[in-house]
């Protein structure tokens, strides 16, 4: 049974939930023309050993998995063994596989059938309903990618039962920026959530549901991020620029958190929000950023300026970032004084250790 059905101008999106991940691999249909790439952690999962193992290639996932110079390993393994057009590519894995995933289906024999079964928090609760790759080539993350969203995105909920205590904390730095996005009903109901709740033991479960509830409208209205859907990148302008400048130390939902609080903060030094809300967000989020926060307090801000130029939705001269009016109020915004950027940077980063 569908738990959501996205129907856009281009493209149906199926989300389908299933009760375990040998269920979900089933799905991918005979096992001779399912190809599957599978994040290392499953590789000795019994839910796979249905696949024949010649057709299974597992992959550490990191963001220099996800490199342009890496792929290249991957449709070679594909062609050579023997994958055509009515061969179906499975992958099992988070944002860095589907990723991988995503770009190689959508450019194969100009492109192929292909599921995703996310198994991260931050996948199932945000990218698996997103259609798009991001592939990095060499410093530039997220420089290469395509709209290609998979024939089905099958939901094992209960993979997010083992999780490690960071990869709960990345995935709700996602979660987080969805309700800040969505307006103060749904924030306060997170919120609420949150203080009764301690990380290891959130409702997982109810958290994603709510998060593709609150995203489905934006994919639907905006499947190729040109308008609306581009606050959806609310804290990802900075996250980002403080993941390369650490060469991804730092997991891409926590850089997100702290990237939202700098939006933040940029946007109550340009009077666009109170300081109360950013005082309260900061509480908010300790949480989930600490330890991460000081090694981002000691970045050089002259990095995250040259970083952020770099932004694969920049334009022009400015800087473009999303900013805040409070919750439901993201919007885009212009840099265009960098000294002013430089000034807010350098009061905000070293008040973070």
């Amino acid at each position: 049974m569908p738990l959501i059905d996205i129907s856009s101008r281009v493209h149906d999106y199926s989300v389908l939930e299933c009760a375990s991940l040998g269920e979900a691999v089933a799905r991918g249909g005979a096992a001779g023309k399912t190809f599957a790439l599978v994040d290392d952690f499953f590789a000795d999962s019994e839910a796979i050993e249905s696949l024949d193992p010649l057709n299974v290639k597992c992959v550490e996932a990191n963001e220099h998995a996800k490199s342009f110079e890496r792929l290249g390993d991957i449709y070679a393994w594909l062609l050579e063994r023997g994958f055509r057009r009515d061969c179906t590519l499975l992958v099992i894995g988070g944002g860095v596989l589907q990723d991988i995933g995503c770009f190689v289906a959508s450019t194969l024999m100009r492109g192929i059938r292909w599921l995703l079964v996310p198994t991260t928090l931050l996948a199932q609760c945000d990218s698996c309903i997103g259609s798009k790759s991001s592939i990095n080539f060499g410093a530039f993350k997220n420089q290469l990618g395509t709209f290609y969203p998979p024939t089905e995105v099958l939901l094992v909920t209960r993979l997010l039962e083992s999780l490690p205590l960071d990869e709960i904390r990345s995935g709700m730095g996602e979660v987080i920026k969805l309700h800040l996005i969505a307006g103060n009903d749904k924030w306060k109901w997170l919120q609420e959530l949150l203080s009764s709740h301690p990380v290891e033991q959130i409702p997982l479960g109810d958290v994603v549901r709510s998060s593709l509830e609150i995203k489905k409208p934006f994919v639907e209205e905006d499947e190729f991020d040109t308008g609306r859907r581009n606050i959806l990148n609310y804290g990802h302008t900075f996250g980002h620029a403080y993941e390369s400048i650490c060469n991804f130390a730092i997991p891409h939902g926590i850089a997100v958190s702290i990237g939202v609080l700098t939006a933040t903060y940029v946007s109550t030094r340009l009077g666009l929000v109170q300081e109360k809300h950013f005082h309260e967000l900061r509480g908010a989020l300790d949480p989930f950023v600490t330890p991460y926060e000081k090694i981002v307090s000691a970045v050089a801000i002259e990095d995250v300026i040259q970083r952020m130029r770099r932004d694969k939705k920049a334009s022009g001269d400015a800087i473009k970032c999303i900013l805040t009016r409070g919750p439901g109020a993201m919007e885009k915004f212009s840099m265009d004084s960098e000294a002013d950027l430089r000034r807010f940077l350098g009061d905000f980063l070293p008040a973070l250790a």
